[in-house]
């Protein structure tokens, strides 16, 4: 696990019903100066519940750095809250103050929004369930999630949810739709958050019977630490649309996904990327590649037509990106690849000297130094003679080229638009 402490740009207080909390914020996570209004409204709309008090199961989703579970967990001793977020920064950062608030009823794992499907889902019901929606996720997904909550809940149980104004309406409708009645409602500046009841008298159960059904949400690998594994995800809800795309000299189909960009072309990184790889490769031998951020794996399919390693790794902090490089690739009839997603917090984990080829779309933090990192980790990493390849905006490359430390030798640029990318050969 990388150092997280560099990335912590604020810590701030925090007090619901009585309990105070100390967050860690970053530049690199949403509300990176203060807790959100949209946050601080949900938890005053939910803050008398009557049966939030009583609830012995509960769900934050899309924690963030873990506000709204936090403050669960603080104020309701005997509950088991589970929080969970598809960024897996979010998680360790949730983690990290969990540690400092000392909650033992506080459990983070990833996950995606969008509750599952009845084919594959556990079973698990919550007492209640809270969000801060995120309207990037999508309309489809933010719809489903809605429709799908009445599943999750235990006869009479609560969802609170915190929506921007523009989507207010319609997401008052789709509760409606899915059959939740409202209970509560609260308005801010900005926001509205709505407290709806499904379907039953709700029944407080001891908190024996809260210890829930292993979780449906994706794990790590048994085995290889750092790597992930999906059991149960429901991707379909995600796709967006299905496309033929041609890059560097291979052609193949892939999908698009709602929350993720490049649902319909080909990006001008991953272009500027493949472009040089298909110029400085050529002839290689590639047994093992990583991409790190690969979106939707434009560039991993790309790999796996032109380079045909055996083994490619994919490494994210959002493991809806793994999940979706993983779809496009199960989708090319011809690859045989043996694909490892993997937390990009966890790089560490990987043999040294183990690749052959890695391509780095570089998640730019502000006041974060991305770079001597990722010299480190690619020197490790990399076998003599493989090559390293970094696509980004020309200033950051530009940074990036003038730390190259001894060892290195270029062997190739490409512009493309408002990227650049480089290519550069382990001595």
């Amino acid at each position: 696990m990388i150092d997280l402490l560099p990335l912590v740009n604020k810590t701030v207080p925090f007090k619901f019903r009585g309990a105070e909390l100390r967050l860690d914020l970053s530049h690199a996570l949403f509300s990176s100066f203060d807790v959100d209004a949209g946050t601080r409204l949900l938890l005053k709309a939910v803050g008398h519940d009557e049966v939030l008090l009583a609830s012995r199961l509960i769900l934050d989703a899309g924690c963030g750095v873990g506000v709204i579970g936090l403050s669960i967990a603080a104020a309701l001793p005997e509950a088991r809250v589970e929080a969970r977020d598809r960024d897996l920064l979010a998680c360790a950062f949730s983690e990290r103050n969990r540690a400092r608030a000392k909650l033992p009823n506080l459990f983070i794992s990833p996950g995606l929004l969008a509750l599952e499907s009845p084919e594959g889902w556990d079973g698990k019901v919550y007492d209640f369930i809270l969000t801060n929606i995120p309207a990037k996720a999508g309309g489809p997904v933010l719809e489903a999630f809605f429709k799908r909550a009445p599943a999750h809940l235990a006869p009479g149980g609560r969802l609170a949810v915190v929506i921007v104004k523009p989507l207010a309406e319609e997401a008052k409708a789709w509760l409606a739709q899915a059959g939740l009645s409202l209970v509560g409602e609260e308005r801010g500046a900005n926001h509205y958050a709505y407290v709806v009841a499904a379907p039953g008298t709700f029944q407080a159960r001891p908190a024996a019977q809260a210890e829930p059904a292993p979780a449906v949400a994706p794990s790590p690998e048994a085995g290889r630490p750092g790597a992930f594994a999906f059991p149960g995800l429901d991707l379909g809800l995600y796709e967006r649309r299905r496309g033929n795309f041609k890059l560097a000299g291979a052609s193949y189909t892939a999908a698009g996904f709602w929350g993720l960009p490049e649902f319909d072309t080909v990006g001008y990184d991953q272009a500027a990327a493949a472009e040089l790889a298909e110029k400085v490769v050529p002839g290689s031998l590639v047994r093992h590649a990583l991409v790190i951020n690969p979106g939707i794996g434009h560039l991993a399919l790309w790999a796996s037509r032109r380079l045909g390693p055996q083994v490619l790794t994919a490494a994210s902090r959002d493991f809806l990106s793994l999940a979706a490089t993983g779809a496009n690739l199960a989708l090319q009839a011809h690859s045989r690849l043996e694909y490892r997603p993997m937390s990009s917090l966890e790089l560490g984990c990987l043999e040294s000297a183990s690749l052959d080829f890695l391509a780095c779309f570089p998640d730019v933090v502000p006041d974060y130094d991305w770079i001597g990192p990722l010299w480190e980790d690619s020197a490790r990493l990399l076998k003599r003679g493989a090559l390293l390849i970094v696509s980004c905006q020309p200033t950051e490359l530009t940074r990036l080229s003038k730390r190259r430390p001894q060892g290195w030798k270029l062997r190739g640029e490409k512009r493309k638009k408002s990227y650049a990318a480089a290519a550069w050969e382990r001595c």
